[in-house]
């Protein structure tokens, strides 16, 4: 090649980082293969993305474990190819229903204390017809506050949520957080809450970035330089913009609520692979054809995104987000911090904390006994 010339390009990958992520793939997916009882859990492909939430730079990016597995569907890029994301959008719903700047006029905006009721609500779609969600867990919780609701990933909540701030709220705010593959609300129902549409690891990965930047666009890119062998430089990669698309107060507020073990004790227990050893927003997804898992989660100086599942969309046995995505993402993000001092979220100005009663989130009167800080 050089011989007879040639380029020579400069990525924003880090080797080191792109192994274990590759290690971290192939290591679960074997796991799960093989079966705790050997008869394995029909899954054959996953793929992760890492990335700068500030620089906006693809640190590693897996799109398959194996390129040349033709029978799995190896060559297909699972980093970009749509799929639906379960409820891995619901933090970028919660974000809207929360934010000020998009409360409908005369309303406000909720907060990590509105109170919603997790029981069985019979919802009319555009189409006329009865839609009636169901938690993952097929039970139902009653008063909840929007921050274990969000935290749990509660789906009865998620669906209220959608439908106070309607379809377009939706669209809006997945649009500016750059998510290209939802393109007609008029195409959607209110399902689209738990994930009843597509999005890339890519693009949700990039979304997430924004909650961990403070509220800024990420627009993930690889190639940083491309020059010729006489040291002509052909390409740079532009200058990143520093465009806000959602209040810092917000974006805080979300990772404030993905961190917080407790408030997901509902959905997922206290000791599940969501917890690293460090402060770490994370969300999970799984579809209710079991045909996808994610796990999204974030750092303030790191994004990664995980999907598994099968290319050919063949439905995986007992697998959900806690167990087959997220192993991957609590293996990588965990060996590629290590050595670094934790950090923590920081909470921006122009918030205020109130002592709320626990049961309807409300100022507390004398009658009630349940408090908390939100």
């Amino acid at each position: 090649l050089y011989q007879h010339g040639g380029l020579v390009v400069r990525t924003t990958l880090d080797l080191d980082w792109q192994g274990h992520a590759e290690c971290a793939v192939e290591r679960h997916l074997t796991d799960l293969q093989t079966g705790e009882i050997g008869l394995g859990h029909n899954v054959n492909n996953a793929a992760l993305v890492a990335l700068d939430p500030s620089n906006h730079q693809i640190l590693a990016l897996v799109g398959s474990p194996d390129y040349f597995d033709a029978f799995n569907g190896g060559a297909i890029n699972m980093a970009l190819a749509p799929r639906q994301p379960g409820s891995a959008l619901k933090p970028i719903l919660y974000a809207n229903a929360m934010d000020p700047s998009r409360a409908p006029e005369g309303d406000s905006p909720w907060t990590t204390a509105t109170m919603m009721l997790d029981v069985s609500t019979a919802f009319v779609t555009h189409d006329g017809k009865a839609y009636t969600p169901a938690n993952y867990d097929r039970e139902e919780h009653g008063p909840v506050l929007l921050r274990e609701a969000l935290a749990s990933s509660l789906n009865i909540p998620a669906v209220i949520a959608l439908n106070h701030i309607g379809m377009a709220g939706l669209f809006e705010q997945a649009t500016a957080h750059g998510i290209t593959t939802l393109q007609d609300p008029e195409q959607y129902d209110l399902s689209l809450a738990l994930g009843g549409g597509a999005v890339r690891l890519l693009e949700l990965t990039a979304a997430y970035g924004v909650f961990a930047n403070g509220g800024y666009r990420v627009n993930p890119f690889s190639i940083l330089e491309v020059h010729d062998l006489q040291g002509e430089v052909l390409y740079t990669a532009p200058s990143i913009s520093n465009r806000r698309v959602l209040d810092e107060r917000v974006a805080w507020l979300i990772s404030d609520i993905l961190s917080d073990n407790d408030a997901r004790r509902i959905g997922f227990g206290p000791h599940s692979a969501l917890r690293i050893d460090r402060p770490a927003a994370v969300k999970t997804g799984t579809t209710s054809n079991f045909h996808d898992n994610w796990t999204v989660g974030y750092t303030p100086e790191l994004v990664v995104g995980v999907w598994v599942g099968n290319t050919s969309y063949e439905p995986m046995r007992d697998v959900n987000g806690l167990t087959g995505a997220a192993p991957i993402w609590h293996q990588f993000i965990r060996t590629v911090l290590t050595g670094l001092p934790p950090q923590p979220f920081v909470q921006p100005e122009g918030l205020i904390q109130e002592e709320v009663c626990f049961l309807s989130g409300l100022l507390p009167t004398p009658a009630c006994p349940y408090r908390r800080l939100e």
